[in-house]
Protein backbone atom coordinates (compact mmCIF):
# COMPACT_ATOMS: atom_id res chain seq x y z
CA UNK A 1 0.00 0.00 0.00
CA UNK A 2 3.10 2.30 1.12
CA UNK A 3 4.31 2.01 -2.92
CA UNK A 4 1.13 2.37 -4.60
CA UNK A 5 0.51 5.88 -2.58
CA UNK A 6 4.01 6.81 -3.18
CA UNK A 7 3.91 6.13 -6.85
CA UNK A 8 0.93 8.02 -7.25
CA UNK A 9 2.64 10.77 -5.12
CA UNK A 10 5.82 10.77 -7.13
CA UNK A 11 3.96 10.78 -10.50
CA UNK A 12 1.71 13.17 -9.16
CA UNK A 13 3.60 15.75 -8.49
CA UNK A 14 5.98 15.30 -11.37
CA UNK A 15 3.02 16.21 -14.15
CA UNK A 16 1.39 18.81 -11.79
CA UNK A 17 4.21 20.51 -11.71
CA UNK A 18 5.22 20.41 -15.81
CA UNK A 19 1.66 20.77 -16.66
CA UNK A 20 1.10 23.91 -14.10
CA UNK A 21 4.47 25.46 -15.99
CA UNK A 22 2.76 25.55 -19.40
CA UNK A 23 -0.86 26.68 -17.54
CA UNK A 24 1.15 29.66 -15.71
CA UNK A 25 3.06 30.49 -19.34
CA UNK A 26 -0.28 30.15 -21.43
CA UNK A 27 -2.27 32.68 -19.13
CA UNK A 28 0.63 34.95 -18.59
CA UNK A 29 0.77 35.39 -22.11
CA UNK A 30 -2.82 35.80 -23.28
CA UNK A 31 -3.45 32.22 -24.35
CA UNK A 32 -7.17 30.66 -23.01
CA UNK A 33 -6.21 27.31 -21.60
CA UNK A 34 -9.47 24.84 -22.48
CA UNK A 35 -8.33 21.62 -20.36
CA UNK A 36 -5.75 21.18 -17.64
CA UNK A 37 -5.80 17.36 -16.84
CA UNK A 38 -3.57 15.30 -14.36
CA UNK A 39 -3.51 12.10 -16.04
CA UNK A 40 -4.53 10.24 -19.31
CA UNK A 41 -8.39 8.86 -19.81
CA UNK A 42 -10.59 7.87 -19.42
CA UNK A 43 -11.94 11.21 -17.25
CA UNK A 44 -12.68 10.34 -13.62
CA UNK A 45 -13.46 13.85 -12.16
CA UNK A 46 -14.07 17.18 -13.96
CA UNK A 47 -14.79 20.78 -13.06
CA UNK A 48 -14.60 23.97 -15.16
CA UNK A 49 -13.44 26.75 -13.42
CA UNK A 50 -13.72 29.82 -15.64
CA UNK A 51 -12.43 28.78 -19.26
CA UNK A 52 -10.72 25.80 -18.17
CA UNK A 53 -12.37 22.44 -17.44
CA UNK A 54 -9.82 20.60 -14.41
CA UNK A 55 -9.92 17.09 -14.67
CA UNK A 56 -8.38 13.78 -13.55
CA UNK A 57 -7.70 10.81 -15.79
CA UNK A 58 -8.07 7.33 -14.91
CA UNK A 59 -4.36 6.53 -16.15
CA UNK A 60 -1.87 8.33 -13.74
CA UNK A 61 1.23 8.22 -16.31
CA UNK A 62 0.63 11.90 -17.53
CA UNK A 63 -1.04 14.58 -18.34
CA UNK A 64 -1.57 17.99 -21.08
CA UNK A 65 -2.93 21.17 -21.07
CA UNK A 66 -5.09 21.45 -23.74
CA UNK A 67 -4.89 25.31 -25.12
CA UNK A 68 -6.92 26.73 -28.01
CA UNK A 69 -5.17 27.04 -31.48
CA UNK A 70 -2.41 24.82 -30.05
CA UNK A 71 -1.47 21.47 -32.98
CA UNK A 72 -0.74 18.82 -30.24
CA UNK A 73 -0.92 15.00 -29.80
CA UNK A 74 -4.95 15.85 -29.69
CA UNK A 75 -4.44 16.61 -33.85
CA UNK A 76 -6.86 19.59 -33.27
CA UNK A 77 -6.14 21.87 -35.97
CA UNK A 78 -9.34 24.15 -34.93
CA UNK A 79 -7.34 27.31 -35.68
CA UNK A 80 -9.69 30.30 -35.76
CA UNK A 81 -7.30 33.37 -35.93
CA UNK A 82 -8.93 34.73 -32.38
CA UNK A 83 -6.42 36.44 -30.37
CA UNK A 84 -6.71 34.26 -26.87
CA UNK A 85 -5.31 31.40 -29.31
CA UNK A 86 -1.70 29.91 -29.03
CA UNK A 87 -1.31 30.37 -32.75
CA UNK A 88 -1.93 34.16 -32.85
CA UNK A 89 1.07 34.97 -30.66
CA UNK A 90 4.56 35.92 -31.45
CA UNK A 91 6.78 32.89 -32.01
CA UNK A 92 8.75 34.64 -28.37
CA UNK A 93 5.31 34.19 -26.88
CA UNK A 94 4.97 31.20 -27.96
CA UNK A 95 8.05 29.86 -26.87
CA UNK A 96 7.82 30.80 -23.22
CA UNK A 97 4.74 28.89 -22.96
CA UNK A 98 6.03 25.72 -24.95
CA UNK A 99 8.97 26.07 -22.52
CA UNK A 100 6.92 26.33 -19.37
CA UNK A 101 6.91 22.87 -18.31
CA UNK A 102 10.67 22.29 -18.79
CA UNK A 103 11.31 25.66 -16.68
CA UNK A 104 9.08 24.08 -13.75
CA UNK A 105 10.21 20.96 -13.40
CA UNK A 106 14.11 22.51 -13.30
CA UNK A 107 13.13 24.69 -10.40
CA UNK A 108 11.69 22.25 -8.61
CA UNK A 109 14.81 20.06 -8.82
CA UNK A 110 16.81 23.02 -7.47
CA UNK A 111 14.64 24.41 -4.91
CA UNK A 112 14.50 20.76 -3.57
CA UNK A 113 18.23 20.00 -4.01
CA UNK A 114 18.74 23.03 -2.36
CA UNK A 115 16.21 22.61 0.58
CA UNK A 116 17.44 18.96 0.75
CA UNK A 117 21.34 20.10 1.00
CA UNK A 118 20.71 23.13 3.37
CA UNK A 119 18.77 20.76 5.90
CA UNK A 120 20.29 17.94 5.61
CA UNK A 121 24.05 18.98 4.93
CA UNK A 122 26.41 17.54 3.65
CA UNK A 123 27.00 13.46 4.29
CA UNK A 124 31.07 12.69 3.91
CA UNK A 125 32.56 9.21 3.95
CA UNK A 126 35.91 10.40 5.51
CA UNK A 127 37.57 7.23 4.29
CA UNK A 128 39.04 5.97 1.04
CA UNK A 129 40.75 2.74 2.32
CA UNK A 130 38.23 -0.46 0.28
CA UNK A 131 36.39 -3.01 2.19
CA UNK A 132 34.72 -5.17 -0.19
CA UNK A 133 35.79 -6.09 -3.45
CA UNK A 134 32.96 -7.34 -5.61
CA UNK A 135 33.30 -10.97 -7.31
CA UNK A 136 32.91 -10.98 -11.06
CA UNK A 137 32.64 -6.86 -11.74
CA UNK A 138 35.24 -4.49 -12.66
CA UNK A 139 37.30 -3.84 -9.84
CA UNK A 140 38.42 -7.71 -10.35
CA UNK A 141 40.23 -6.36 -13.63
CA UNK A 142 41.39 -3.39 -12.53
CA UNK A 143 43.37 -5.18 -9.81
CA UNK A 144 41.33 -3.60 -6.25
CA UNK A 145 42.36 -6.14 -3.28
CA UNK A 146 41.35 -5.49 0.45
CA UNK A 147 42.91 -2.22 2.67
CA UNK A 148 44.42 -0.87 -0.78
CA UNK A 149 44.10 2.81 0.49
CA UNK A 150 42.92 5.17 -2.53
CA UNK A 151 45.14 8.01 -3.02
CA UNK A 152 43.82 10.27 -6.54
CA UNK A 153 42.12 9.12 -9.55
CA UNK A 154 43.28 10.48 -12.83
CA UNK A 155 45.64 12.50 -10.87
CA UNK A 156 43.23 14.07 -8.69
CA UNK A 157 43.96 13.62 -4.97
CA UNK A 158 40.60 11.94 -3.35
CA UNK A 159 39.69 12.61 0.80
CA UNK A 160 36.49 10.59 1.46
CA UNK A 161 34.44 8.04 -0.55
CA UNK A 162 32.43 10.79 -1.73
CA UNK A 163 35.37 12.07 -3.86
CA UNK A 164 36.14 8.75 -4.72
CA UNK A 165 32.64 7.77 -6.50
CA UNK A 166 32.61 11.64 -8.39
CA UNK A 167 35.43 10.74 -9.80
CA UNK A 168 34.72 7.38 -10.97
CA UNK A 169 31.78 8.76 -12.87
CA UNK A 170 33.57 12.13 -14.17
CA UNK A 171 36.02 9.40 -16.12
CA UNK A 172 33.75 7.79 -17.12
CA UNK A 173 34.20 5.80 -20.72
CA UNK A 174 38.30 6.56 -20.91
CA UNK A 175 41.02 4.94 -19.13
CA UNK A 176 41.44 5.94 -15.43
CA UNK A 177 44.35 5.53 -13.16
CA UNK A 178 43.81 4.61 -9.33
CA UNK A 179 47.04 5.56 -7.37
CA UNK A 180 46.68 3.58 -4.62
CA UNK A 181 48.50 2.21 -0.87
CA UNK A 182 49.19 -1.16 -0.53
CA UNK A 183 51.80 -2.51 2.50
CA UNK A 184 53.01 0.94 2.23
CA UNK A 185 53.89 1.47 -1.23
CA UNK A 186 52.44 3.19 -3.83
CA UNK A 187 51.13 1.37 -6.86
CA UNK A 188 49.02 2.52 -9.87
CA UNK A 189 46.02 0.61 -10.74
CA UNK A 190 43.91 1.00 -14.55
CA UNK A 191 40.89 1.35 -15.40
CA UNK A 192 40.53 0.27 -19.29
CA UNK A 193 37.79 2.27 -21.43
CA UNK A 194 36.97 -0.81 -23.28
CA UNK A 195 35.52 -2.46 -19.98
CA UNK A 196 33.16 0.76 -19.93
CA UNK A 197 31.16 -1.36 -22.50
CA UNK A 198 30.72 -4.75 -21.22
CA UNK A 199 28.10 -5.02 -18.94
CA UNK A 200 27.57 -3.27 -16.00
CA UNK A 201 31.58 -1.92 -16.90
CA UNK A 202 29.90 1.54 -15.18
CA UNK A 203 29.68 -0.08 -11.71
CA UNK A 204 32.92 0.20 -9.56
CA UNK A 205 32.08 -2.41 -7.49
CA UNK A 206 33.55 -1.30 -4.10
CA UNK A 207 32.77 -0.21 -0.99
CA UNK A 208 34.73 1.37 1.58
CA UNK A 209 36.14 -0.54 4.95
CA UNK A 210 33.87 1.19 7.46
CA UNK A 211 35.19 1.13 11.07
CA UNK A 212 32.34 -0.25 13.60
CA UNK A 213 31.77 3.55 14.71
CA UNK A 214 28.66 4.31 15.82
CA UNK A 215 26.76 7.20 13.23
CA UNK A 216 23.24 7.07 14.00
CA UNK A 217 21.27 5.82 16.97
CA UNK A 218 17.40 4.65 16.99
CA UNK A 219 15.55 4.97 19.49
CA UNK A 220 13.34 2.10 21.07
CA UNK A 221 16.37 -0.19 20.03
CA UNK A 222 18.65 -2.33 21.64
CA UNK A 223 21.55 0.36 21.24
CA UNK A 224 19.77 3.20 22.28
CA UNK A 225 19.17 1.60 25.81
CA UNK A 226 22.50 0.17 26.18
CA UNK A 227 23.68 3.70 25.98
CA UNK A 228 25.55 3.95 22.75
CA UNK A 229 26.47 7.28 22.02
CA UNK A 230 27.64 8.58 18.33
CA UNK A 231 31.61 8.34 17.60
CA UNK A 232 31.79 5.26 19.99
CA UNK A 233 33.38 2.34 18.13
CA UNK A 234 32.90 -0.83 18.84
CA UNK A 235 35.46 -2.99 19.29
CA UNK A 236 34.82 -6.91 20.64
CA UNK A 237 31.23 -8.62 20.46
CA UNK A 238 31.09 -11.98 21.84
CA UNK A 239 34.65 -12.51 22.55
CA UNK A 240 35.29 -11.55 18.77
CA UNK A 241 37.49 -8.71 17.76
CA UNK A 242 35.36 -6.62 15.59
CA UNK A 243 37.57 -5.06 12.78
CA UNK A 244 34.93 -3.17 10.30
CA UNK A 245 31.38 -1.91 10.12
CA UNK A 246 30.84 -5.45 7.86
CA UNK A 247 32.26 -7.99 10.43
CA UNK A 248 30.61 -6.29 13.53
CA UNK A 249 27.11 -5.99 11.40
CA UNK A 250 27.60 -10.47 10.75
CA UNK A 251 27.83 -10.84 14.22
CA UNK A 252 24.57 -9.03 15.44
CA UNK A 253 22.64 -10.45 12.28
CA UNK A 254 23.59 -13.93 13.27
CA UNK A 255 22.40 -13.27 17.02
CA UNK A 256 18.66 -12.09 17.31
CA UNK A 257 17.37 -12.46 20.35
CA UNK A 258 20.55 -13.74 21.94
CA UNK A 259 22.49 -11.84 25.22
CA UNK A 260 26.25 -10.89 23.41
CA UNK A 261 28.86 -9.12 25.87
CA UNK A 262 29.82 -5.85 23.88
CA UNK A 263 33.30 -3.58 24.34
CA UNK A 264 33.16 0.05 23.06
CA UNK A 265 35.84 3.16 22.86
CA UNK A 266 34.40 6.33 23.44
CA UNK A 267 37.55 8.47 23.46
CA UNK A 268 40.09 7.31 26.04
CA UNK A 269 37.53 5.30 28.01
CA UNK A 270 36.80 1.38 27.31
CA UNK A 271 33.45 0.93 28.07
CA UNK A 272 31.41 -2.55 28.41
CA UNK A 273 27.95 -3.81 28.87
CA UNK A 274 25.85 -6.91 27.28
CA UNK A 275 22.81 -6.20 24.17
CA UNK A 276 20.96 -8.49 23.07
CA UNK A 277 19.89 -7.85 19.46
CA UNK A 278 16.12 -7.11 18.40
CA UNK A 279 14.70 -10.10 16.28
CA UNK A 280 13.42 -9.06 12.27
CA UNK A 281 11.68 -10.99 9.97
CA UNK A 282 13.47 -11.24 6.59
CA UNK A 283 13.94 -12.67 3.15
CA UNK A 284 17.59 -14.83 2.21
CA UNK A 285 18.79 -15.08 -1.24
CA UNK A 286 16.40 -18.20 -1.59
CA UNK A 287 13.14 -16.39 -0.83
CA UNK A 288 12.92 -18.06 2.75
CA UNK A 289 12.17 -16.56 6.04
CA UNK A 290 15.38 -15.90 8.14
CA UNK A 291 15.36 -14.30 11.77
CA UNK A 292 18.34 -11.41 11.59
CA UNK A 293 19.45 -9.21 14.52
CA UNK A 294 19.42 -5.53 14.60
CA UNK A 295 20.47 -2.98 17.07
CA UNK A 296 19.51 0.21 15.86
CA UNK A 297 22.88 2.23 14.44
CA UNK A 298 24.02 3.33 11.30
CA UNK A 299 26.80 3.76 9.97
CA UNK A 300 29.28 7.03 10.78
CA UNK A 301 29.62 9.55 8.31
CA UNK A 302 30.43 13.57 8.84
CA UNK A 303 28.17 16.17 8.98
CA UNK A 304 28.76 19.17 7.45
CA UNK A 305 26.51 22.08 7.81
CA UNK A 306 25.98 24.42 4.54
CA UNK A 307 24.73 28.02 4.75
CA UNK A 308 21.59 29.50 2.16
CA UNK A 309 23.63 30.29 -0.73
CA UNK A 310 25.74 27.87 -0.66
CA UNK A 311 22.98 25.48 -1.18
CA UNK A 312 21.36 26.88 -3.48
CA UNK A 313 24.23 27.27 -5.94
CA UNK A 314 24.82 23.52 -4.59
CA UNK A 315 21.24 23.20 -5.79
CA UNK A 316 22.22 24.41 -9.36
CA UNK A 317 24.96 22.26 -9.49
CA UNK A 318 23.59 18.96 -8.61
CA UNK A 319 20.36 19.76 -11.29
CA UNK A 320 22.93 20.24 -14.31
CA UNK A 321 25.35 17.20 -13.14
CA UNK A 322 21.92 15.12 -13.06
CA UNK A 323 21.45 16.30 -16.69
CA UNK A 324 24.78 15.98 -17.88
CA UNK A 325 25.22 12.26 -16.32
CA UNK A 326 21.40 11.42 -18.47
CA UNK A 327 22.45 13.19 -21.26
CA UNK A 328 25.82 11.19 -21.65
CA UNK A 329 23.57 7.95 -21.02
CA UNK A 330 21.48 8.45 -23.75
CA UNK A 331 24.28 9.16 -25.99
CA UNK A 332 26.25 5.58 -24.39
CA UNK A 333 22.61 4.06 -25.65
CA UNK A 334 22.66 5.68 -29.28
CA UNK A 335 26.62 5.30 -29.81
CA UNK A 336 26.64 1.85 -28.65
CA UNK A 337 28.38 1.67 -25.68
CA UNK A 338 25.72 0.70 -23.16
CA UNK A 339 22.85 -1.34 -24.22
CA UNK A 340 19.09 0.01 -23.27
CA UNK A 341 19.06 -2.64 -20.59
CA UNK A 342 21.82 -1.39 -18.79
CA UNK A 343 20.82 2.52 -18.62
CA UNK A 344 17.10 2.91 -19.70
CA UNK A 345 14.52 3.46 -16.93
CA UNK A 346 10.79 3.40 -17.70
CA UNK A 347 7.54 3.60 -15.35
CA UNK A 348 8.18 0.30 -13.57
CA UNK A 349 11.40 1.10 -12.14
CA UNK A 350 10.60 4.73 -11.58
CA UNK A 351 7.24 2.81 -9.41
CA UNK A 352 9.90 0.27 -7.80
CA UNK A 353 12.23 3.12 -6.88
CA UNK A 354 9.33 5.81 -5.81
CA UNK A 355 8.35 2.31 -3.33
CA UNK A 356 12.19 2.03 -1.93
CA UNK A 357 11.81 6.09 -1.32
CA UNK A 358 8.94 5.81 0.87
CA UNK A 359 9.86 3.41 2.80
CA UNK A 360 13.42 4.87 3.66
CA UNK A 361 11.65 8.16 4.58
CA UNK A 362 10.90 11.83 3.09
CA UNK A 363 14.05 12.98 2.09
CA UNK A 364 14.92 10.17 0.13
CA UNK A 365 11.43 10.51 -1.46
CA UNK A 366 12.13 14.61 -2.31
CA UNK A 367 15.64 13.09 -3.86
CA UNK A 368 13.80 10.58 -6.28
CA UNK A 369 11.45 13.72 -7.07
CA UNK A 370 13.91 15.97 -7.90
CA UNK A 371 16.29 14.01 -9.71
CA UNK A 372 13.42 12.93 -11.84
CA UNK A 373 12.06 16.41 -12.17
CA UNK A 374 15.62 16.83 -13.65
CA UNK A 375 15.51 14.22 -15.94
CA UNK A 376 11.79 14.97 -17.26
CA UNK A 377 12.60 18.24 -18.05
CA UNK A 378 15.89 16.98 -19.86
CA UNK A 379 13.79 14.31 -22.10
CA UNK A 380 11.13 16.47 -22.70
CA UNK A 381 13.43 19.67 -24.40
CA UNK A 382 14.83 16.78 -26.77
CA UNK A 383 13.66 17.91 -30.34
CA UNK A 384 11.31 14.93 -30.93
CA UNK A 385 8.19 15.69 -31.80
CA UNK A 386 5.24 15.45 -30.03
CA UNK A 387 7.15 16.40 -26.99
CA UNK A 388 8.20 19.95 -25.60
CA UNK A 389 11.31 20.34 -27.74
CA UNK A 390 9.41 19.43 -30.96
CA UNK A 391 7.47 22.02 -30.62
CA UNK A 392 10.06 24.35 -30.10
CA UNK A 393 11.66 23.20 -33.05
CA UNK A 394 9.04 24.48 -34.86
CA UNK A 395 9.03 27.92 -33.52
CA UNK A 396 12.69 27.80 -34.01
CA UNK A 397 12.80 27.18 -37.57
CA UNK A 398 9.06 29.37 -38.00
CA UNK A 399 11.51 32.20 -36.20
CA UNK A 400 14.35 31.61 -39.29
CA UNK A 401 11.91 31.83 -42.21
CA UNK A 402 9.50 33.85 -41.00
CA UNK A 403 6.08 32.19 -41.57
CA UNK A 404 4.51 29.80 -40.14
CA UNK A 405 4.92 26.14 -41.13
CA UNK A 406 1.72 24.71 -42.84
CA UNK A 407 -0.82 23.12 -40.88
CA UNK A 408 -1.16 19.83 -42.62
CA UNK A 409 2.70 19.94 -42.48
CA UNK A 410 2.41 20.43 -38.53
CA UNK A 411 -0.03 17.80 -38.04
CA UNK A 412 1.85 14.98 -40.25
CA UNK A 413 4.95 15.44 -37.91
CA UNK A 414 3.02 15.39 -34.94
CA UNK A 415 1.49 12.06 -36.23
CA UNK A 416 5.36 10.64 -36.95
CA UNK A 417 6.12 12.28 -33.46
CA UNK A 418 3.40 10.31 -31.70
CA UNK A 419 4.10 6.96 -33.45
CA UNK A 420 8.11 7.67 -32.32
CA UNK A 421 7.04 8.29 -28.91
CA UNK A 422 4.97 5.20 -28.68
CA UNK A 423 7.46 3.17 -29.99
CA UNK A 424 9.87 4.39 -27.08
CA UNK A 425 7.24 3.88 -24.71
CA UNK A 426 6.57 0.29 -25.48
CA UNK A 427 10.23 -0.40 -25.78
CA UNK A 428 10.93 1.04 -22.26
CA UNK A 429 7.73 -0.93 -20.77
CA UNK A 430 9.74 -4.17 -22.34
CA UNK A 431 13.30 -3.06 -20.96
CA UNK A 432 11.45 -2.21 -17.67
CA UNK A 433 9.39 -5.91 -17.55
CA UNK A 434 12.57 -7.87 -18.78
CA UNK A 435 14.80 -5.76 -16.19
CA UNK A 436 11.96 -7.07 -13.33
CA UNK A 437 11.76 -10.58 -14.75
CA UNK A 438 15.57 -11.40 -15.62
Amino acid sequence: MLTFFAIIFVFGVLVIIHELGHFIAAKWMGVRVEKFSIGFPPTIYTKKIGETNFSIGAIPLGGFVKMSGFVDESMDDKITGEDYEFNSKPVWRRIVIISGGVIMNLILAVLLLSYLTYSEGERILPYTKVGIVGENGVSQKVGFAVNDNIISINGVAVHSWNDVQSQFVENLNQDIAFEILRNGKEITLKYKKEWFHNEKGEYLDIDPLIPAKVGMIQIDMPAKELGLKKSDEIIIIDNTPIKDWQQMTDVIRANPGENLDITWLRGIDTLKGVITPQSFEEKDDKDSDISVGKIGIGYYYEHRNVGLGQAILSGFDNTYNLIILNARGLWWVISGAKSAKEVVGGPIMIAKMAGDAAAAGWTQLLYLIAALSAILAFFNILPIPALDGGHLVFLIIEAIIGKKIPMNVRIKVQQIGMAILLTLILFIFYVDIKRLLF
